[in-house]
This record gives C-alpha cells, structure tokens and sequence, in this order.
C-alpha cells in the first residue's frame, strides 16, 4: 500500500471513531446518571447528594466525565448544612462500554474535597431499595486519586484540621486483588507520609474479612497496623497489631493534648487491637517510655475498654535517678526524689482501681503493700503500706532548713475541700521511721476520714528508747476548721535523741511529753493562734556538757542556761537532777508562770513568761539561783536575769536588763543604783523561797496564788 492510500485509510479511521464517539456521547443521558447516584447514595447513606451543574463529557483519547460543586449533606443538627464539599470530580471512562450505553469507569480524580467529621457524621445509615430502575453503571476503578483534600474534626477541645495532599489508591489485578495506597499530607503542623495496602472492598462489603497493612511516618514517629477486620461495614470484628515509634515522648502528648512539653525521652509502644470482648481494647500491651535520668516507664498487660478506659490489668514499672529534673520538662514543680523505683500491677473493677504489689524504693527508704480507690458519690482512697525503713526526708524536696520569713511556723494551708470531697482508710507501719535527726521504731499510723471528719488514732511508736502515742483529729466542714492534738510521750532517752539529731550537749535525761491542744483556722497558723491546751515536758537525771551551750545551730534554751549557769566557764559538765518547761495556752497564748524549772548541782533556774502564737513574739524571763558558795543572797553577787525576747525565728536574748543587777547589787549600793538593789532582793526572795523549782513548775497554777497573784512577773515588776 502506498503512503497516500495509508494515510486516507487512517484518516477515514479517526473520522469514523470521532462519528462514533459524537454519537455514543449524544445517545446516554448523562442527567439521567446524576439522578440515580443521588438516590443511591441516599438509599445507601440516608444523606443527599448534590451538583452544582450539569456533568460534561470532555472527549479526548481517554474521555472523562467531569462534574463540579458536588455535595454530600450533613446531620440535621450538624454545624454546617454539608458534610462534604468537592470542587471538581472528574472520572475516566472506557470508550467501548459509552457505545453500548454504558459508563465504565476505569479512573476516578477528585479534587480539593472539604470533609467535616463531627457529632457521629460518618455513621451512614442504609435507607432500603429505592424502587428504581437501575442504571447500566459498572466501575472498573484503576485508580483513585484524591488531590487537596481539608479534612476537620472536632476533638472536643476545638477544630482540628489534617491537608490531604495526596492520596492515591491503586486496586490489584485479580478479582480478591486488595487496593495499594500511597498519601502525603500535613496534620498538627507536621508532614506525614501513609503507604500500605487494603483489602479488596468489595468482598469487605460482601461478608469477607477486610485486612489491613499500614505504616506512616511524620519527623521523628513511625506508627505501623497490621491484621484485619471481620466486618467492615459496622466496623467490627478488628484484630490489629499496633506500633508506635517517637524519638521523644513530648511529641505524640502535644498532639494529643494540644499542650506543649520539654523533652522526655523516647516512646515504643506495641499492642493489640480488638473488639473481641465486645469493647475496643489493647492486648499485649507493651509500652516503654521516657529515660531513667528523669523517669522512664513501662507497662505490659491488657487494657479491655479503650473508650471507657476500664478493665486493666497492667504491669508498671518505673524508675528515676532525679525525679526534680522532670519539673521543667512538665512545667510543674516535682519534689527532688533520688534514686526511684516503683512497681505494681494496676486493675480496675466493680470496687474501683486497685495498685498491688506496690513496691517503692527512694534512696535507701523502701514501701510495700496495696492501694485502691473508687468513686461513688465520693471518691474513696485505701491504702494498707509497709516499710522495713522509711526516712521522710528521702521524700522531700531538699530545701533550706530554718524559718521561712519571719516566721517559724509554716503558712500551710489546710486542704478543707479535699478533706470534704473524699473519704480515706490509711494504715501505715515502718519498722524505722527517720524523722529529720530521730528515729522511730515500730512506728504505726492508721487514718480515717468520713464525710470530712479525719482522724488519726492511733499515732505510736518507740523513740530514743521510750514510747509515744498521740491523736489528731480534724473536723474539715466548718469554714474554719477545728483540730485537736493529743501527744504523750514517756521514758524517752533525751540525750541519746539529742545525739541522734547531731547534738552532744546531754548525756542521759529521761523525758515525758504531754500535749493537749485545740484550734481552729483555715491553715496552720491561724491553728496555732486560736490555740488552746497544755504543754508539759519533764526531765529526769542527766548531764550537761557545759562546753557544747555554744554549738551551732543550738537551741536557744541551751544557750539561756550556758548564759545562767555560773559554773558553766569553770567545769566541763553540770549534773542536771530535774527540768520541767509547763505552758498553758488560751486563744493562742502560751503563758508559764514559774512554770519552766532547771535543778542543778551548779544553779537553779526559774522561768515564766509567755510566747504569743499569734505573732510568735517571745518574752520570757529566767532567775537563777547559784550553788556552791554562789548562792544568791543581799550583798553578794547576783548572777543575773536573764529575759528572752523577739520571735521564734528570731529570739534574742538580754542580760541584765534591769540594769546593775549583775554587778554589785547591794544594800550599801541602793542608794547609788537608784534603788535597784531592793529590787534585787525581791528577785532574791522569789527564787530562795522555793527549794524545789521543779515540784512548783509540774504543779503550776495548781497551788493557792499568794497576796497580789499577778504572776510571777507582775509580782516582779507591777506590770
């Protein structure tokens, strides 16, 4: 055949295809299709189906059907009238299936969707046979591909919003061939890439299980599902193994909470997913997450209801160098915990939570036993823990010691509405309690707390060789609660207490302790300014090492009595026979009235005075009485009064402040000293009258008050 005759032949061919084609277009009513998916789509889905103009048919070597504004609307009460919205849908078709009325679409290209998933819009209802004819439409979809899609939900904090860049799906070839997927997209301000495969759909939708293999990626996360679901049209039957890889915790946390963390450390999770229980659970969970210089964490075991978070049965594990270092990380002050570990298996139940074989070690404390909780109409904690040793500062931040502020005591305030919201069972035991410098043996506390009323009965343990046992109790429902404190403590070895906190100034001393008080505020020192009750510590035989007054950091009483003992610079020891220090305390005053008593074999004391708990001011007054050929007497020498004043935080003591006392008080010097002198010998009489400081200050106030019964300072100085 010669050229010519080929190409009249080929263009004869084209003309006839072009014929044909204008034929077969003008021969299928392309209305008449928009007009049957949009009843299928309703019979199928309960919603509308929608286009803004007609569909076109753009003619080429591979025709396409072209269709734009195309809807689907949204639930009745939803925030916007359509669910989806897609700018362009464009669907290839086979030339031979148009010429026999039929549209066979081979690709399906749809661009810039908007979806809106929010109040249960994606549950699709089947509405039933429509009762119309079909329509002769079949699909032979070799790709579909989805170009700019928008896609937001809401999360119920807010809208969140994914860009679907891309997302292609490629069926395979056979008849079970699944579908291959490839997307590319950006969520939460960061890229992500999903690739994987599916399972064929239309035998998914027939009955047939629907398996899945997927795995995307965004910086730094790797998240992968494998297995299959049963029944994917309502979603049932999944059986799915999940991974998740994220070089630092902090990040998935972000996404998931919309707060930002500092670093944490990284996170491996693996699980199961499943509805087998008829709840969507994890099985063979294992999660590790974190870094032991901070915290690092694990748990494995199963959690049987993901959406009501219940059924758990869990294994964790947790361990931290500094607990403290976490705080900046979390925005939230953590208290510096050294050297952690913690394990327990946590389940929940009909009585609520439950944390067993609970183990903690913190530096070299260690506790043992279970703790629940559960909630009702309140909530309810029980807790029944053990420890061999157990040192409260290994729990404590390790803050500077000493006042804070001005004041001695704390401003804490008292959790009133915790107190009211929840009800408690507590029993704790340690076979050694360290507190601060002393330590507890056998040391027991069990709490109770009903409907706002706590109680702790009994407090016990054995201390410096002798025993104690005390009682609060803390009435939280009036607006400013009420407290009551009993303590008695008895046998206690002083001196070996004393040494225990680092002080060597006693050698024996055996100690009672009673205490009785009552208050009422909204924190502690409010408590402490409504005070009311007794304080009574007594002594018994002991010695003092006269050189260790001055050491440092001491308590201000053993330096009043280095500063009155008259023997204190000439001997390294003072044998101390009795010692009482006896407060009465009435609306936050603690007033002695010769109840504070030191009996010596260098000098008797006598104290009175008061310390204010309202301001925590001091003013005390200390008389001694020397021994030895230094006994005080008119126109010997007066050792001196001594009056400690200032605060609790901040005592300050004075000497003398009567003026000459010290040095010279005579009869012969009255004139000279202005009459001091007679003073002097008042103060002489109170002291000399009584042998026995220590039998006056346990009975005080119990006695008779003699002519004037002012006190022991207003008969002292009118005032």
């Amino acid at each position: 055949m010669r050229m010519k005759t080929a190409l009249q032949v080929a263009a004869g061919a084209a003309a006839l295809v072009a014929v044909v084609m204008i034929a077969a277009t003008k021969s299928v009513d392309f209305e008449r299709y928009k007009g049957y998916l949009s009843e299928l789509v309703l019979a199928e889905t309960g919603r509308t189906l929608t286009f803004g103009g007609p569909v076109k048919l753009r003619l080429g070597l591979v025709p396409s059907l072209i269709a734009e504004k195309v809807t689907l609307s949204n639930v009745a009460d939803g925030s916007r009238p359509q669910m989806l919205t897609i700018e362009r849908v464009e669907a290839e078709v086979a030339l031979p299936a148009l010429l026999r009325k039929e549209i066979l679409i081979q690709r399906l290209i749809v661009s810039s969707p908007d979806i809106l998933l929010e109040k249960g819009n994606w549950r699709l209802t089947d509405q039933g046979d429509t009762g119309k004819a079909a329509t002769p439409t079949r699909f032979n979809l070799r790709e579909l591909k989805i170009k700019n899609a928008k896609v937001q939900w809401d999360d119920g904090t807010g809208i969140r919003q994914m860009a679907l860049h891309k997302l292609v799906v490629v069926p395979e070839q056979g008849a079970a061939g699944g579908l291959r997927l490839n997307s590319v997209g950006d969520a939460f301000g960061k890229y992500f890439e999903v690739a994987g495969s599916l399972g064929n759909l239309g035998a998914a939708l027939a009955g047939k299980p629907f398996p899945v293999s997927l795995k995307g990626s965004m910086p730094g996360t790797i998240v992968s599902v494998e297995g299959s679901v049963a029944s994917l049209p309502d979603l049932s039957g999944l059986d799915l193994k999940v991974g998740l890889q994220a070089d630092d915790l902090a990040e998935p946390l972000r996404l998931v909470s919309g707060h930002g963390f500092g670093s944490l450390g990284p996170l491996r999770l693996s699980a199961r997913l499943n509805d087998s229980g008829g709840a969507l659970g994890l099985g063979d969970l294992d999660l590790s997450a974190g870094r032991r210089d901070t915290l690092f964490v694990t748990a494995k075991g199963v959690l049987r209801d993901l959406r009501r978070f219940s059924g758990i049965d869990v294994a964790v594990q947790a361990e931290s160098e500094d607990l403290g270092r976490l705080s900046s990380s979390l925005g939230m002050s953590l208290p510096a915990l050294r050297a952690v570990k913690m394990a327990a298996l946590l389940r929940d139940g009909k009585d609520g939570w439950t944390a067993s074989d609970l183990k903690v070690h913190a530096g070299g404390s260690d506790i043992a036993g279970e703790i629940g909780l559960s909630q009702g109409k309140r909530w309810n904690v029980r807790a029944k823990l053990h420890s061999t040793h157990l040192d409260l500062g290994d729990f404590a931040s390790k803050a500077p010691s000493g006042p804070a502020g001005d004041r001695l005591l704390p401003n804490a305030a008292i959790p009133a509405q915790i107190l009211r919201d929840i009800d408690a069972d507590l029993e704790v035991t340690a076979d050694k309690l360290v507190l601060g410098g002393a330590t507890v043996q056998a040391a027991t506390a069990k709490a109770g707390l009903r409907h706002g009323m706590l109680t702790l009965d009994p407090v016990a343990g054995g201390i410096a060789g002798g025993r104690f046992e005390g009682k609060l109790s803390l009435d939280s429902r009036p607006a400013q609660p009420l407290a009551a404190l009993r303590l008695d403590a008895a046998e206690v070895d002083l001196g070996r207490l004393l040494r225990e906190a680092g002080s060597d100034l006693l050698h024996g001393g055996q100690a009672s302790l009673n205490l009785a008080l009552r208050g009422r505020g909204a924190d502690l020192r409010a408590m402490a300014a409504s005070a009311n009750g007794s304080a009574l510590l007594r002594l018994g035989n002991g010695e003092v090492r006269n050189r260790a007054f001055g050491w440092a950091g001491g308590d201000v009483f053993s330096q009043v009595l280095g500063i009155l003992n008259p023997l204190a610079q000439s001997r390294d020891t003072t044998q101390v026979t009795c010692a009482v220090m006896h407060f009465r305390l009435k609306d936050g005053i603690a007033v002695t009235d010769r109840g504070v008593a030191l009996q010596s074999d260098g000098v008797d004391v006598v104290g009175s005075g008061t310390i204010d708990l309202r301001d925590e001011g001091l003013d005390l007054g200390f008389t001694p009485r020397a021994k030895e050929g230094l006994g005080l007497s008119v126109g010997s020498q007066l050792a001196g009064f001594t009056r400690l004043r200032g605060t609790l935080a901040a005592p300050r003591l004075s000497v003398d402040e009567i003026g000459a006392a010290k040095t010279a008080l005579s009869v012969g010097a009255a004139a000279a000293t202005g009459g001091l002198s007679l003073l002097g010998e008042l103060l002489l009489d109170k002291v000399t009258a009584d042998s026995e400081p220590c039998r006056t200050a346990l009975a005080m106030g119990t006695a008779p008050a003699k002519k004037g019964g002012g006190g022991f300072f207003e008969d002292l100085f009118g005032r």
